[in-house]
């Protein structure tokens, strides 16, 4: 009993040793936000841990930066007195309801009178407003139904208009199902499905995009794997959906789209919400048509929410 004792204590020294000689590692530690983070507020408030004994005038300075593409401005700076091994510090307000995509923020931060520094990148900022507005019911359908029963019931079914193309949405244990009408003058239309509701200020791997091309008269899925680098953030695309798993039918002039729950790794239940947009590209037109018409493409949290009904 003795020597195992003698073996936990040491241990436990050995362990509160190695987390001593990480914090003397770290002299600067910021905590808050992280990278890819998503800001639900106005206030950018960083959280920092410090080594004091090692910040020879007692700051920290900080540089606050927006990103865009080549583009690169400073939007505020501080030198903080640290007085405390811990603090919660206010650096400023972010303007932008929304900023992600493939813009980000940076926060910059360095030690006067040494050669410690350090930055946190990407992050983002998306204020949630209210989103019953922008809230679509996706019809309850029978499970078991047809294609042609499910288009019967949309068809029937209150649609949404974006420019002068409609689609309207139904559900049942078998899959996900779009119903659309497109205008003669578009080339494509995105259905884009954020399946955990994140809204994020980024896209990540679960967001899922159906792509219509009108040319071929078919779909396709696409998601990302997102990545950082060199102060630019990258989107490589990545294909899903295939044999039965995402599918296209059509009768007279609409279209209709069906997605098996397992493509988007959902289980679906009455009253669940999923993030959705549609993005409508037109010949003549440079910009996307959008629903709802605030929304952006690459970032989710600006994106409407589908309700599966009961």
């Amino acid at each position: 009993m003795r020597r195992k004792l003698t073996f936990i204590k040491a241990a436990a020294a050995a362990v509160v040793l190695q987390s001593l000689v990480i914090a003397q590692d770290e002299a600067v530690v910021i905590s808050a936000p992280a990278s890819w983070t998503t800001l639900r507020s106005d206030s950018l408030i960083v959280t920092v841990q410090a080594d004091t004994s090692k910040l020879p005038k007692g700051k920290i300075d900080f540089k606050v930066k927006r990103h865009s593409g080549n583009r690169t401005s400073a939007l505020f700076t501080k030198s903080v007195k640290m007085d405390d091994y811990n603090a919660d510090i206010f650096l400023g307000i972010i303007k932008e309801k929304s900023l992600g995509g493939t813009d980000f923020l940076s926060i910059e931060w360095s030690v006067p009178g040494s050669e410690l520094s350090g930055s946190v990148e990407p992050f983002g900022r998306v204020i949630v407003e209210e989103v019953t507005k922008n809230t679509l019911g996706a019809v309850k359908l029978k499970d078991g139904s047809s294609l042609t029963q499910v288009s019967d019931v949309l068809t029937g079914a209150q649609s949404q208009d974006v420019g002068a193309s409609k689609f309207t949405a139904g559900w049942n244990k078998e899959g996900l199902y779009i119903l659309f009408n497109p205008a003669a003058n578009v080339s494509q239309m995105q259905f884009a499905f954020d399946a955990k509701c994140g809204r994020s200020a980024f896209l990540s791997w679960a967001d899922r995009f159906v792509l219509y091309e009108a040319s071929a008269d078919s779909v396709r899925g696409i998601h990302y794997r997102r990545s950082f680098n060199k102060n630019s953030i990258q989107y490589d695309e990545m294909q899903w959906g295939e044999a039965e798993g995402l599918s296209l039918s059509k009768a007279e002039n609409s279209k209709l789209i069906k997605v098996q729950w397992h493509e988007m790794g959902l289980q679906p239940f009455e009253e669940r919400n999923i993030g959705f947009a549609v993005f409508i590209k037109e010949k003549a037109k440079k910009a996307d048509l959008p629903y709802p018409p605030a929304a952006k493409r690459e970032i989710p949290g600006t994106w409407g929410e589908l309700r599966l009904e009961k």
